[in-house]
C-alpha cells in the first residue's frame, strides 16, 4: 500500500511491469502478488492483461495445446485471472475479441478426453461470465446450433468425466431462463434436444453409468425450471412419459432394473417440486403429472408382474425383497398421490382410470403383502405407510357412498389392513416378539381410526358392519389398548406417540441399505 504514495521499495510485479518487453510468463513467477493486484484491479496491470496477445495467451493456457507444456501453476494462474470478475478482461474476451471466447468454447469441439485441468478452468471461467455478463453468454450459446451435443458427449463421456465440471455450467446455464437477460433460453435448450437426448440416456442397453448422470441431471433441472418452462413441459409431455416408462419397463434389457430405479426417482423430483410449488405460489402443477399418469396406466399391469417377478432377482431361490421391488412401490405410491391431487374434468377421468387399474390388479394388497413379508425393512415400511396414510385421511368428493371402487376400501378390505393389524398385535402379546414395522402399524392404526371417526364417519363404519360387525369389535378393543400403552411413553411434548401425526415420508437409500433387512423371515399372513 506505501508503495502506491511513493514510499518503499518496488515490488517484483512492478519491476516485471517495467520491463519494455514484458512476458506474461514473467508475472507468473510473483505469483501472489499477481493475483492480488489483479483483484486490487492495478490499472497498470490490467493494461497489460487486457491485451489481445496476452488474453490469447491466458486462454490458451487454460483450454488450448499450451496446457500439454504449461506448468500447473500457469493454468491454475490463468484461471484465476480470467475469473476474477475484472470487467476489462470480461470485456475483452466477449466485445472487444469475441474471437478468443469462441477458442474457449473450441473446448468441446475436442473428441478427446478432457483433462480436469481443463474442464475446471473452462467451467471456472464460463461461471463468472453467465453470472456478470449473462446475455452475452447466453446470445454467444444460442449461436451454436450443434453445443447441446458437444456439451453432452463431454458430460458423458470417458466414464462420466465432465461430472461436476460441465454439468453444474450446464444447470446453471438452465437457471439463467428466470432472468430477463437468459429468457428464452430453455425453449433454445429444448428445441436443440436437451431433455431427448437426457431421456435416451435411460436406454436400457446402455451402462448404468448413463442412467445416473441423466437422472442427475433431469432432477437438477426440475428444481432449477419454472412451472411454465419449457423443459419441464418437455419433461411431463406424453411422449416423453411413454418413452420414459417404456424404458423403465422393459423385459429384456440387462440394466432395466436399474433405470425403473433411477425413472422413480425421477418422478419422485417432479412431485417434490409439485409439493414446493403448491407451497409457495398460485401457480397449480397438478396437470404435470397427466400425461405420467396416464403412460404408467397403460403398463400397471408390468408394475404388477414386478411386484411378484422382479427381474433383478435371477434365482428362484432369491428371497430378497430388492431395490427393484422397493422402488416399484415408491412409484406406485407416487402416482397414487398423482392422481389424488388431479383436479378438472380431464385430470379426474385419467386419475379415475388410474384408480381402476389399481384395483383391477390389485396393487395396493400385494404391497401390503411385501409390507408384512419383510418385517424389518424400514425404508419399505416408510414407502407403504405414506402410499397408504395419503388413501386413508385424505378428504374425499361428497356425498360418498362407498363401494369396492373406492381406494380406502381396496385396502382396508381386500387389503385385510385391519385384520393384519390385529393379528400382528394379538403375535406381539402373546409371543412378546416385535417386528421392526410395529411403529408404523401404530401410526395406521392411528390413520384408520382417523377415517373411521372424521375422513368417512359414518360411510366407512356403516359398510364394515355390513361386511365383518366381529372386526370392528374387534378394532374397539385393539384401540384402547393401543392407547392405554402408548399414553404410558408421553413424548417430551406430553403428547401421546399413539396420536402423533406422521408426515410425508422422503428417503434416500442404496443397495446397501436395503440387503441388511432384505429377507423374508416372518410373515403374519
Amino acid at each position: 500500500m506505501l508503495r502506491r504514495f511513493g514510499f518503499g521499495k518496488s515490488s517484483s510485479l512492478e519491476v516485471c511491469l517495467s520491463k519494455p518487453q514484458v512476458k506474461l510468463e514473467d508475472l507468473f513467477e510473483t505469483a501472489d502478488e499477481l493475483l492480488q493486484e489483479v483483484h486490487l484491479q492495478n490499472p497498470r496491470l490490467i493494461s497489460f492483461l487486457r491485451q489481445p496477445h496476452v488474453l490469447s495467451q491466458l486462454v490458451n493456457y487454460i483450454v488450448g495445446e499450451r496446457i500439454i507444456e504449461a506448468k500447473t501453476s500457469h493454468t491454475y494462474l490463468s484461471c484465476e485471472i480470467l475469473s476474477a470478475g475484472v470487467p476489462a478482461l470480461m470485456d475483452g474476451l466477449v466485445y472487444a475479441h469475441p474471437e478468443l471466447l469462441t477458442i474457449l468454447w473450441a473446448l468441446l469441439d475436442l473428441t478427446c478426453k478432457l483433462t480436469p485441468r481443463q474442464l475446471a478452468g473452462f467451467c471456472k471461467v464460463n461461471a463468472i461470465l453467465l453470472q456478470r455478463r449473462t446475455g452475452d453468454l447466453i446470445h454467444f450459446i444460442e449461436g451454436h446450433k450443434d453445443i447441446v451435443h458437444k456439451w453432452l458427449y463431454h458430460i458423458f463421456a470417458n466414464d462420466g468425466a465432465g461430472v461436476p465440471y460441465l454439468s453444474d455450467l450446464l444447470i446453471a446455464v438452465v437457471q439463467c431462463e428466470s432472468l430477463p437477460e437468459g429468457s428464452g433460453i430453455g425453449q433454445w435448450l429444448a428445441d436443440h434436444g436437451l431433455l431427448t437426448s437426457l431421456v435416451d440416456r435411460f436406454q436400457p442397453h446402455l451402462d448404468p453409468l448413463n442412467h445416473e448422470i441423466a437422472q442427475q441431471l433431469l432432477c437438477d433441472i426440475i428444481f432449477s425450471s419454472h412451472i411454465s418452462s419449457p423443459l419441464l413441459a418437455e419433461l411431463t409431455s406424453s411422449v416423453t412419459m411413454k418413452r420414459l416408462t417404456g424404458y423403465m419397463l422393459d423385459r429384456t434389457a440387462p440394466y432395466a432394473s436399474n433405470v425403473l430405479i433411477l425413472g422413480t426417482a425421477t418422478i419422485r423430483a417432479l412431485r417434490q417440486y409439485s409439493e414446493k410449488i403448491m407451497s409457495s405460489s398460485m401457480d397449480d402443477p397438478t396437470m404435470m403429472f397427466f400425461h405420467a399418469l396416464q403412460a404408467f396406466t397403460d403398463r400397471l399391469k408390468d408394475l404388477a408382474d414386478l411386484l411378484d417377478s422382479p427381474r433383478s432377482c435371477k434365482a428362484d431361490k432369491d428371497k430378497r425383497l430388492g431395490l427393484e421391488r422397493l422402488s416399484v412401490c415408491e412409484l406406485i405410491m407416487e402416482l397414487s398421490y398423482c392422481a389424488s391431487i388431479a383436479v378438472g374434468e380431464k385430470g379426474i377421468g385419467l386419475a379415475d382410470a388410474y384408480r381402476q387399474k389399481v384395483i383391477e390388479y390389485s396393487l395396493l394388497p400385494r404391497c401390503l403383502d411385501l409390507f408384512f413379508a419383510f418385517p424389518f425393512n424400514n425404508v419399505l415400511h416408510n414407502t407403504i405407510h405414506a402410499m397408504v396414510r395419503d388413501i386413508l385421511i385424505r378428504e374425499p368428493a361428497r356425498p360418498i357412498v362407498l363401494t369396492e371402487e373406492h381406494l380406502i376400501i381396496e385396502v382396508l378390505v381386500n387389503g385385510r389392513l385391519m385384520e393384519r393389524i390385529l393379528d400382528a398385535y394379538d403375535a406381539v402379546r402373546e409371543r412378546k416378539e416385535k417386528f421392526g414395522y410395529m411403529g408404523h402399524l401404530a401410526l395406521l392404526s392411528n390413520d384408520i381410526q382417523y377415517a373411521l371417526d372424521e375422513v368417512y364417519n359414518p360411510e366407512l363404519s356403516d359398510y364394515l358392519k355390513e361386511l365383518d360387525s366381529e372386526i370392528l369389535d374387534r378394532w374397539s378393543v385393539h384401540r384402547e389398548l393401543l392407547r392405554n400403552e402408548m399414553q404410558r411413553q408421553l413424548i417430551h411434548n406430553n403428547d401421546p406417540i399413539f396420536w402423533s401425526v406422521s408426515r410425508y415420508h422422503e428417503h434416500n437409500y442404496s443397495d446397501d441399505t436395503t440387503r441388511i433387512y432384505d429377507t423374508s423371515e416372518v410373515t403374519t399372513r
